[in-house]
């Protein structure tokens, strides 16, 4: 069975290789992009993922605007987003993210599982 696709789109180099290592050590197909608008052009490209992870703060378009747009041109689209400033969200801007939101940094383990979980069938929230 082949496994997931996962893009992070991240602008802080470090933190975006770091996630991109993190997934390919659990032999997921990894790669990251700097910005929204790289994201936006391999998917109007037909590049397809199993799974977007967004920061939320990213310059040009947030996180929650790229989730939506990733959304727009593919239903059902995966999400998982990041923020250096999770805690500074209120519990009705989380709920409107559509996704889980994780606190950076990020532990291993938590990331790792919290990527299962947005993997697994079901339902999804929209945004």
């Amino acid at each position: 069975m082949p496994q997931s696709s996962i893009l992070v789109i991240e602008d802080h180099a470090a933190t975006r290789e770091a996630l991109v290592q993190m997934l390919r050590a659990r032999d997921y197909r990894a790669d990251g992009v700097a910005t929204s608008l790289e994201c936006l052009k391999l998917l109007d490209e037909g590049t397809e993922f199993d799974l977007l992870i967004i920061d939320l703060v990213m310059p040009s378009l947030s996180g929650f605007l790229l989730g939506r747009m990733a959304r727009q041109r593919r239903p059902g689209q995966r999400l998982l987003f990041v923020s250096g400033y999770r805690d500074a969200l209120s519990e009705a801007e989380l709920e409107l993210a559509g996704a889980p939101v994780l606190a950076k940094p990020i532990r291993m383990s938590e990331f790792i599982e919290q990527v299962r979980r947005a993997l697994e069938p079901g339902d999804l929230r929209t945004i």
